[in-house]
């Protein structure tokens, strides 16, 4: 750690967000609004400097010949490099307040020299890290100004993991599409960093980012078999253990409410429906399954997604989007071919997704409405 911190136990990882005034004037007042963690420090302890000290390893996929593994005593560990990328090069030189802050010391040029900008683009086009067969370590901490700038840039890094945590692990095109995203915007939360602190390698620091954005670096291992182009991973030792304690505690909470579920017919069949929207499975065919079958399914996905499970447990609305998709397989209410449109079989539209259809039918006015469809699928 550097010659700073005089701050209670490290409360984790650290992250950040773009690049116009307004968006930097944005973060800036964000800053300001306290975070759930704030409230555990005290005044001086929140304005005291912090360093988030973290490394995390690039790794190889490992694809050796018959011929490398049987001599590779001789031949020694194989060492694959990362180049530039256009992509790299372009998002990390697009924030001016980063590339002001970070780039005189990379490139020896104050930023109102004529030439710093084309110095900096030659910079980034011309990286180049070489992996060995072990993996290589990048060092990407980071020294805050104050502990309280970090709590804020960590909940914010929380988010957009839980975000990503979301998607479908069973479903490998659409996690490769939630990681993707979930980098360019860890990439943007990063981009504002500079307003709070400084790497304490800027070198490294920006090599980490470059990795983010790079094609070839996988960012969840289980896309490594998914893309022949990856030719590498990253490996985060300390977010993959915060990872696993709080998927751990996830799973606890959700054999609580698994176990819980049978105390209500109704909600049990409401979030087994939310499952099967979920998955993408035929409502018409999954319906008609035993009860046995119906809580293997359920109990499947408790335990490949017990966060989710439990967002499904807790949705106070659950029975009425499990209704909403019933309707919607009796012909009762129809969804659009090419959108998530709602209408009445006769035509009257309902609402444009099932969140608003949800408000609608909690409605006061609607019901009578609600109702007359309960009715009609307990006569069915």
């Amino acid at each position: 750690m550097g010659p700073v911190v005089n701050t209670p136990s490290n409360p984790g990882t650290g992250s950040s967000i773009n690049t116009t005034k307004k968006e930097d004037n944005e973060v800036k007042q964000n800053q300001e609004q306290p975070t759930s963690d704030s409230k555990k420090y005290t005044e001086e302890e929140l304005n005291a400097p912090y360093v988030d000290e973290r490394k995390i390893t690039i790794k190889p996929v490992q694809y050796f010949s018959a011929y490398r593994q049987v001599n590779k005593h001789v031949l020694g560990n194989k060492k694959q490099v990362i180049g530039s990328s256009i992509k790299s090069s372009r998002v990390l030189s697009s924030n001016k307040g980063e590339i002001e802050s970070y780039f005189p010391e990379l490139v020896g040029l104050s930023p109102s020299h004529p030439d710093f900008i084309s110095r900096v683009k030659g910079y980034l086009n011309n990286i180049q890290f070489t992996v060995n067969n072990i993996g290589s370590v990048i060092d990407c901490s980071f020294r805050y100004d104050h502990l309280k700038d970090y709590l804020r840039i960590k909940e914010q890094e929380d988010k957009l993991l839980a975000e990503r945590n979301t998607a479908n692990r069973n479903d490998t095109a659409g996690l490769a599409k939630a990681v993707e995203a979930w980098a360019d915007r860890l990439n943007e939360l990063e981009g504002t960093k500079y307003q709070f602190g400084r790497p304490l390698n800027i070198n490294e620091y920006i090599l980490y980012r470059h990795c983010l954005l790079y094609r070839d670096v996988a960012k969840d291992i289980s896309l490594i078999n998914a893309d022949n182009s990856i030719r590498f991973y990253i490996e985060d030792n300390e977010r993959e253990a915060e990872r696993k304690k709080k998927l751990i505690e996830e799973r606890k909470l959700a054999m609580r409410n698994f176990v819980a579920l049978d105390a209500s017919d109704n909600k049990r069949e409401a979030v087994y429906i939310q499952i099967l929207v979920k998955n993408g499975e035929n409502l018409g065919y999954a319906l008609s399954k035993t009860k046995e079958e119906k809580y293997d399914v359920i109990m499947k996905f408790v335990n490949e997604n017990p966060d989710v499970f439990n967002k499904m447990y807790n949705d106070k609305n659950v029975e009425l989007k499990s209704l909403i998709e019933q309707l919607v397989l009796r012909g009762e209410l129809v969804r659009a071919e090419h959108n998530q449109m709602l209408s009445t079989a006769e035509g009257k539209f309902i609402a444009n997704n099932v969140t608003e259809a949800v408000t609608y039918f909690n409605n006061p006015d609607n019901k009578a409405e609600l109702e007359a469809y309960k009715n009609k699928l307990n006569k069915a």
